[in-house]
């Protein structure tokens, strides 16, 4: 029977050989190794020798490069990641150039933003919006009309405004031809 002792002394060398593998250590410390062999006697060694290691696994299995996968080659056998979509980029749009018909309205009104008002109001932005708000000195029945400028509205307006909203200071006698309207009204909803 083996000694427990020189069975302790066989574990630690093999521990420390096997931590000294595992570290990139080629071979465990010369004192470790003497001091165990030392402290026991030669028929110990031999019969210790004779008996097969538990804690120690075999060179060949440890020696393996194909034992343990590499980060490279699992990294490598992973499906690329995808690569994101672009993202668009905006592209300013240059404002559109006023239709013909404008001109009338230009001699007395700016549509463009931040323009100063003229005889009459600015116009940038008034699309959608209630009639007679804003910084501009409006009559009282423009500001108590209670009307919303959309297409319909300012069909109407821009076809007979006294008609539409009598008291109203706007000298403009109106235009009859639909067309020249509809390309107005398309204008401004553009200028917002």
């Amino acid at each position: 029977m083996i000694n427990q002792t020189l069975r302790r002394r066989m574990l630690t060398g093999a521990a420390t050989a096997l931590l000294a593998a595992c570290s990139g250590g080629t071979e465990p410390a010369p004192e470790a190794s003497a001091s165990a062999s030392a402290a026991a006697t030669p028929s110990e060694t031999a019969s210790a020798a004779a008996m097969p290691s538990e804690a120690a696994p075999s060179p060949s299995a440890s020696a393996s490069p194909s034992a343990t996968p590499s980060p490279t080659a699992s990294a490598s056998a992973k499906a690329p990641a995808p690569t994101p979509s672009p993202t668009p980029e905006k592209i300013a749009v240059a404002a559109a150039p006023p239709p013909a018909s404008w001109a009338r309205c230009a001699v007395c009104h700016a549509a463009e933003k931040g323009a100063p008002d003229k005889i009459g109001p600015n116009l940038y932005g008034v699309y959608g919006h209630k009639m007679g708000q804003g910084s501009y000195a409006f009559s009282d029945a423009l500001k108590s009309s209670g009307l919303t400028l959309d297409e319909a509205t300012l069909d109407k307006w821009l076809e007979n405004p006294r008609a539409l909203v009598p008291g109203n200071r706007m000298s403009f006698p109106g235009l009859k031809d639909a067309a020249k309207r509809a390309e107005i009204i398309a204008y401004l909803k553009q200028q917002r």
